[in-house]
């Protein structure tokens, strides 16, 4: 790790104008950014410490979920509400990392973390982005699982890691910004941007100098009938080969009930964290049959451009989302341990 300052800002604005210098970066949980500066990926000459700064609260107001950008993943995850009522984002932060990442990362930084592609965070190896961003989807001797299906401009690109994300897409949540031009929120869907041609992975609408302040979701019947579904490598962590967060509003039971509404984001799998409104367009108003959810995965997956060596995330990807609506509809949202019983392979009972 090459040498840095570390300053502590007393305010927002303090941070902010720190930010707008050259090397400087912010500094939260650093459950992400020390790892990537241990491996010489990033080389700031100075961290701005921002997490003293931001709320970690979590409430409910005006039927909106709103959390400060320095609560961590476990705060989030254990906090009453979330618990008793929002599945879904339950679920992808505890199937998103160990006990010990989870107290220290906090939602701001986890919402920015970057790809785990093997070529991004070596730089020594050939794909690093200060290589050749090129490189067309020929991947002989390359290991691929951390390559994105979706979003990658007919190009290698790295996908985005992380679970909790893919539920704040689905679900329409929305960032609170803090810059120095004044404060702004966005849409989560509006955020994150596709990788353009020489990029090797995404980039976000943050301008120098903005800090991300908190985050809201809006509770809807959908977020309360959601789940997230991970499908990895091994039972223990590990990122995603594909995921799923969905969440259906029905009318009526099993296979004769009809769809009212419905959320569908998908991760491992896209270049950001991947919301598909071709697959809630096949689900609104369709009976909730087998047979619709695989049309839903159908088009969820319709403009997937997979590297050689990746074709069998485009299957997985598709199983997953529909293994994901059969639950909801036959069983409803899964508590903790039906959730664990499922992740570790023996089904929902």
């Amino acid at each position: 790790m090459i040498p840095f300052q570390f300053e502590r800002p007393g305010s927002l604005q303090e941070a902010g104008r720190q930010l707008q210098a050259d090397g400087t970066m912010p500094l939260g949980g650093g459950t992400t950014l020390l790892d990537l500066m241990k491996l010489n990926v990033l080389k700031p000459s100075r961290l701005s410490f921002v997490k003293p700064l931001l709320d970690d609260s979590v409430s409910v107001k005006e039927s909106t979920l709103v959390v400060g950008a320095g609560c961590t993943m476990s705060q989030l995850a254990d906090d009453d509400s979330v618990k008793d009522s929002f599945p879904a984002i339950r679920q992808s932060l505890i199937l998103a990392a160990s006990p010990q990442i989870r107290n220290m990362a906090t939602l701001g930084g986890n919402l920015l973390q970057r790809t785990r592609c093997t070529y991004f965070r070596h730089p020594d190896m050939p794909l690093n982005p200060e290589g050749d961003a090129e490189l067309k989807l020929d991947t002989s001797g390359v290991e691929t699982s951390m390559m994105a299906v979706l979003g990658n401009e007919g190009r290698l690109v790295g996908v985005y890691p992380g679970d909790f994300a893919v539920t704040f897409v689905a679900f329409a949540g929305q960032l609170s910004l803090s810059g120095p031009e004044g404060d702004r929120t966005i849409d989560a869907r509006s955020f994150y941007r596709v990788p353009n041609q020489n990029e090797f992975q995404y980039s976000t609408e943050l301008k120098r100098g903005e800090i991300i302040t908190s985050i809201q979701l809006p509770v809807s019947k959908t977020l309360r009938n959601s789940l997230y579904l991970k499908v990895r490598e091994r039972s223990s962590y590990a990122f995603a080969l594909a995921s799923a967060s969905v969440g259906i509003e029905l009318d009526g039971s099993g296979s004769s009930a009809t769809i009212r509404s419905a959320n569908v984001g998908l991760g491992g799998l896209g270049s950001i964290p991947w919301h598909s409104p071709e697959a809630e367009a096949a689900l609104i108003d369709r009976p909730a049959t087998d047979k619709t959810f695989e049309q839903a995965a159908d088009a969820a997956l319709a403009d997937a451009n997979p590297p050689q060596g990746t074709e069998y995330k485009v299957t997985l990807a598709k199983r997953t989302l529909v293994r994901a609506l059969k639950i909801l509809r036959d069983h409803g949202p899964l508590n903790d341990q039906e959730l664990w019983a499922m992740q570790h392979g023996r089904g929902v009972q």
